[in-house]
């Protein structure tokens, strides 16, 4: 016989899962359930998601190795280069750099390593890098530079993983790292993940695009060819989230200065350290100060420590 027991939002003894845990947060479980239909519905929420799940990592892996999506990405923002090159920019590298300047014998996760850059940096300021992507052929140009720059096999090793599903022991890594890799995942799952694989008091830094600016979503619509179909660029509520559940700093780039960079990149190609770039910049880390302006960025920047 069916047993009834209330379940208050998710919180009942239950849940031991991911996906269990969406599945009672949904409002028709502030309610009395049967623990049969309880199950049965468990049971088809998992297939349903495993199925969504693994139906948008193919696409994403697709993107990534049939279209290179990255490459695309790349000739865009070649094209309106003063983006990348403005003072803000050069601001939020300077400021990213300075979250990896001390990783001597740190245990380094890089999510969504793409060819290796970022690995390499890390490598030459002496961590151990481990770097995940869900492109065989990123994954073996990543090996190869590494390779190539003389580093020992032990110092590095490059898989083809899935990030909703890392293959680590909990309390790996030091260190988690990732630019531009949240927004093409399930946020909470990924972050889950992170979380586990993650040592406590360890820090999780990632750079990831802001979904708020009208002038931004424009651009993104410009160019399907440089996005992928299931990637969702960080929302307020997306924020929220990520700070109720880590010790969160977050630091804010492109208010202004990237809609000016688009312009200049037209106008004034040649100059890319123009004097409409450097008011931007002036005047956006003031306006910056003020909380509710945040969201409409270009990127944010995400130092989180594990709690």
């Amino acid at each position: 016989m069916c047993r009834q027991t209330f379940y208050s939002n998710g919180r009942g003894r239950f849940v031991d899962n991911y996906e269990e845990q969406r599945f009672l947060n949904r409002p028709q479980f502030f309610q009395k359930s049967s623990m049969c239909s309880l199950g049965s519905g468990l049971t088809e929420i998992r297939n349903r998601s495993k199925i969504q799940l693994n139906n948008r990592v193919a696409r994403e892996k697709g993107a990534h190795t049939d279209s290179d999506i990255l490459g695309n990405s790349r000739k865009v923002k070649d094209f309106f280069r003063h983006i990348s090159t403005s003072p803000t920019m050069i601001r939020l590298e300077e400021d990213f750099s300075r979250y990896l300047s001390d990783v001597q014998d740190a245990h380094v996760l890089d999510i969504g390593c793409g060819h290796g850059e970022q690995s390499l940096l890390l490598l030459k300021h002496g961590a151990k890098v481990t770097g995940i992507d869900i492109s065989q052929n990123y994954i073996e140009d990543a090996r190869q530079a590494a390779m190539k720059s003389g580093y020992s096999n032990g110092r590095f090793d490059f898989r083809t993983m899935d990030a909703h599903s890392l293959d680590f022991p909990p309390a790996t890594f030091d260190l988690v790292i990732g630019r531009g890799i949240l927004h093409h995942l399930d946020l909470e799952l990924a972050l889950s993940q992170i979380h586990l694989v993650l040592k406590t008091g360890g820090r999780a830094i990632f750079q990831e695009p802001l979904a708020g600016n009208p002038l931004l979503k424009l651009f993104r619509l410009l160019t399907p060819h440089a996005r992928t179909k299931d990637e969702k660029p960080l929302s307020p509520e997306d924020l929220r989230m990520i700070e109720a559940n880590w010790i969160a700093q977050t630091t804010f780039y492109g208010l202004i200065s990237a809609p000016v960079a688009i312009l200049t990149s037209i106008a004034l190609r040649p100059f890319e350290n123009n004097i409409f770039l450097r008011i931007a910049d002036r005047i956006e880390q003031k306006i910056n100060r003020i909380p509710a302006v945040r969201p409409f960025n270009q990127y944010v920047v995400l130092n989180l420590i594990r709690k």
